[in-house]
């Protein structure tokens, strides 16, 4: 095949240049740093919204059961990965910019990548960071009283607000300086890496239950096991209370608060229609009433180091209550089994009828859970299970890197000098960035004996970097999801003060050390969350300079070293438009839309680089039928998981 006619068909973006692959790095134990690279640099970036956010959010109400849908997410994102870096190292383009070379060609490409763009403009990441900010800075997790910030009169909530202003501005700061960008993001993602595995580790350690530790790990080869909630669970002060009233179904959800029970959020569902009230919203006159009862009912169960189980079905209610043990174990001290109004009650779980017995057995291990096959439950009831399907989904996307942000892996492998980037650039920082220039095009190499040796080289070289990253990412997604099981399981998650929220249940159970335990864990959420709003800004603007940079004709006649004005012009204009959807948005619900659109891009685009790397790569350095069929799967899955979630819509 003539790839010289085939990279520039219908004239739309110029052939590679022709030159020699350089030598990968010798890897040896005494030389490390060696590993530092992408890897270590997207490790960062995965411990964040998915792991501290998502991950803690979805083990806090179904327990670690479902942790196996993060690691199918990490494991198949690990196909994509290699697979866009191995197209990097043969040209020393992102891939990106090799999607664009594909047919039918650039004014396909990209429209359609900007349409899927929009999962990763949104600034959640801001909006997150704020909140430990807050919780820091008020003393108590952020709430519906009134504050000042700088002698202006606001809510809690608006501090929120003000802060996750001035964290996404802030943000853009250190993008300025240092040489390329690349090299920033690379020694910021290092060190919080660093930082945060070690408090998480520290942690985890010393503080998590065996019990859980173990729960968590298992949790990651549960394939195929879903959680079904009891409606009423009560557990160490938190609680979701549901009622049954003329076909309408009543839950609120809480958590003592100077031991009273204080309602986080109620919510309405008759049929298909549901109403949801948070803390900040005024709940009408007619809904008050079975409100302020439920609250009353709660009150009366709701104790510390106590649990209160109920399920309610049509012809039988279950009830089983106890104490909860130091390990976090549950111990039962009565149960009730009602059926049809009449009512037994048993002191041991051995008295119970049999027909109750593995029931009552199961919920107390899974506190207030019961497992089931999600395919055979599937096609016994002919439909799925009644999970929030939109936050699992999010688990998924954001577990790892997700979405597009994964497509970065072969952006810095170029502008990090690994196989044919080395001949090509990288992108320079606006100071200390003149001396840095990027080419407009790549360069591929001819492939015989020496240059196939020395490929071979690059492939075990990014296969060690992609070790990295897997190992970071199930650490950087187990360790949180321990401290969200061990210190706030079945507490009620109203999305970002997940990590304020395990602060406050540390410092509560430490109570002699509580004024160590809540800033340093505020101060490690905050800095999980804060540098991930320096990449998302950087991720957006990063992949349409190197697209623009190439595919542009106009762009093509700026010298090397102007690419930085495309970069920095995207970012201005990504800034622009934060700090207006940080004004008009809730971050945090457009975030659950865009881990629905970030699976759609992942899945399309793996598909799409299948397509690329057969088409374009010399037939030698193509990958295995193995990898191929990985990528398919990555494909399947993230866009599987999304059909799920429009059908539950």
């Amino acid at each position: 095949m003539n790839k010289k006619s085939n990279l520039s068909y219908h004239g739309q973006i110029p052939p590679w240049s022709t030159g020699e692959l350089p030598k990968a790095p010798t890897f040896k134990f005494r030389n490390i740093s060696t590993l530092i690279g992408p890897g270590i640099v997207m490790v960062g970036c995965s411990v964040g919204a998915g792991e501290w956010l998502f991950g803690p959010a979805v083990t806090a109400q179904y327990g670690p059961t479902l942790l196996w849908l993060g690691a199918l997410s990490i494991l198949m994102q690990l196909f994509y990965n290699l697979e866009v870096m191995r197209y990097t190292l043969y040209c020393g383009e992102p891939v990106h910019v090799g999607f664009c070379r594909t047919r039918p060609g650039v004014r396909f490409w990209i429209p359609f990548y900007a349409i899927v763009e929009f999962s990763g403009i949104w600034p959640f990441m801001a909006s997150n960071a704020a909140v430990p900010l807050a919780a820091a800075l008020l003393g108590h997790l952020p709430g519906a009283a009134m504050t000042s910030f700088l002698g202006i009169g606001m809510s809690e909530a608006g501090l929120v607000k003000v802060l996750g202003y001035i964290i996404f501005i802030l943000a853009f700061v250190p993008l300025i300086f240092g040489g390329t960008v690349y090299r920033l993001i690379e020694r910021l993602m290092t060190t919080k890496v660093a930082i945060v595995l070690i408090f998480l580790t520290i942690t985890s350690v010393f503080m998590v239950s065996g019990r859980n530790a173990i729960e968590v790990f298992s949790g990651f080869f549960r394939f195929g096991t879903a959680p079904l909630r009891a409606g009423t669970v009560i557990s160490d002060g938190h609680f979701t209370l549901s009622a049954h009233e003329n076909e309408v179904q009543y839950t609120i959800r809480g958590t003592l608060q100077n031991e009273r029970a204080a309602i986080l959020s109620f919510s309405v569902n008759q049929g298909e229609k549901q109403q949801k009230f948070g803390i900040e919203d005024v709940v009408p006159a007619h809904l008050e009433n079975q409100r302020l009862r439920m609250l009353a009912r709660a009150q009366s169960l709701v104790k510390r180091k106590h649990f209160y189980v109920e399920v309610e079905e049509p012809t039988v209610t279950l009830i089983v209550q106890g104490s909860i043990d130091s390990d976090r174990s549950w111990q039962p001290t009565s149960f009730s089994v009602n059926e049809n109004g009449h009512i037994n009650y048993f002191d041991n779980l051995k008295d119970v009828p049999d027909a109750f017995k593995t029931r009552f057995q199961e919920l107390i291990d899974h506190q207030g859970l019961e497992l089931v096959g999600l395919f055979s439950y599937a096609k016994k009831h002919g439909r799925l299970p009644n999970l929030e399907w939109a936050m699992l989904a999010g688990l998924a996307a954001i577990a790892g890197a997700g979405g597009l942000t994964n497509s970065l892996f072969s952006n810095y492998a170029r502008d990090k000098g690994w196989g044919m980037g080395a001949r090509v650039g990288a992108i320079p920082s606006a100071v200390g960035g003149m001396t840095v220039s990027l080419s407009h095009v790549g360069e591929i190499f001819s492939v015989g004996k020496d240059s196939m040796k020395r490929w071979k080289g690059w492939i075990k070289h990014i296969k060690r970097d992609q070790a990295t990253w897997v190992i970071g990412s199930f650490l950087g997604m187990a360790l949180p999801c321990m401290l969200s099981v061990e210190f706030i399981r079945n507490a009620p998650i109203t999305g970002n003060r997940v990590g304020a929220m395990v602060a406050d249940g540390m410092a509560a159970r430490y109570m002699d050390y509580g004024y160590i335990l809540w800033p340093l864990t505020l101060l490690i959420s905050f800095l999980v969350l804060a540098p991930n709003q320096i990449h998302s800004g950087e991720n957006v603007a990063r992949r349409w300079t190197d697209i623009i940079w190439t595919v542009s004709s106009r762009a093509r006649r700026m010298d090397g070293n102007q690419v930085k004005f495309i970069y920095y012009g995207i970012l201005t204009i990504y800034g622009i438009w934060g700090l207006f959807a940080l004004s008009l948005f809730n971050p945090l619900q457009i975030a659950k839309v865009g881990t629905v659109l970030m699976n759609i891009a992942l899945g399309a685009s793996s598909l799409h680089v299948i397509y690329l790397n057969r088409s374009l790569l010399p037939r030698e350095l193509q990958s295995s039928w193995i990898m191929r069929a990985g990528l398919f799967g990555c494909a399947l899955f993230f866009l599987g998981i999304t059909v799920i979630v429009i059908l539950k819509m």
